[in-house]
């Protein structure tokens, strides 16, 4: 078991602790201690969290990209640079709405550190990124290969978003798919947009009768669009792929 001292501003405050701590609480995380505050840049949230060493990294990436976050800063508790006295409030009660998201299999989790070393190169040779995503799924175990290719993609659009589009306004889906996503996903991949439906053509991660590569750019529009929209939540459903015999592969954005 480990300790974790978490650190999170968000740019609002209502809600902030019951969805991080449904995070928590589905990575077998137990929330010890809390403090919410807000200052001139947002909502700070101060949590001491014990659970299982394995499952320490998918909860800092979880919580790392997760919508509501704008930036995040974790630890063991002990030698972290957050200060104890950040989390000097009192443990209180925290009531979870409802119950906690189904886990999933260990085997559909993605592999976070093969993920986190290929993000240096993403970012290095964006937008020609697609020999790296080839070696991140030569890399990584056939078991997670589609989870991998995910959290690559949340990540590698949160970035986009942060570098070229965070300083707009917020949008509707609508806006966000037509003024962001699109010409975003026009840099990685020939596109045809129809709505909430965006088609990919001759995907180079999709070829045809080999595995599905797709779930990359479900991620990649989830970390693009995510910080765009209000509500800031975005989801992208995989309807066919060309690597399992469909003519192309599409996308159905929604929040």
């Amino acid at each position: 078991m480990v300790e974790l001292e978490i650190q999170v501003l968000s740019d609002r405050r209502e809600g902030l602790l019951v969805e991080l701590g449904r995070v928590v609480v589905a990575n077998h995380f137990s929330l010890l201690r809390q403090r919410l505050t807000q200052d001139g840049r947002g909502a700070r949230l101060s949590m001491l969290v014990r659970g299982p060493a394995e499952q320490r990294f998918v909860l800092e990436e979880m919580l790392g990209t997760h919508s509501r976050v704008l930036s995040f800063e974790a630890a063991l508790a002990g030698e972290a640079s957050i200060t104890p006295a950040g989390l000097e409030a009192p443990p209180q009660s925290v009531h979870l709405e409802a119950a906690a998201p189904p886990q999933l299999p260990v085997a559909s989790l993605p592999d976070v550190s093969q993920v986190e070393h290929i993000l240096p190169k993403l970012a290095q040779d964006y937008p020609q990124i697609y020999p790296w995503l080839v070696a991140l799924e030569n890399s990584v175990d056939d078991t997670v290969r589609e989870s991998s290719l995910m959290l690559a993609g949340r990540r590698t659009g949160a970035w986009v978003y942060k570098r070229d589009y965070a300083l707009g306004a917020k949008l509707g889906l609508a806006d966000a798919i037509r003024r962001i996503g699109v010409p975003a996903l026009r840099q990685l991949a020939d596109i045809e947009h129809h709505g909430v439906h965006v088609h990919i053509l001759n995907s180079p991660l999709c070829t045809p009768s080999t595995h599905s590569g797709c779930k990359f750019y479900g991620g990649y529009l989830e970390g693009l669009l995510g910080a765009s929209v209000e509500p800031k939540k975005v989801f992208v459903r995989h309807l066919s792929c060309r690597g399992t015999g469909a003519a192309l592969c599409s996308l159905e954005i929604s929040h």
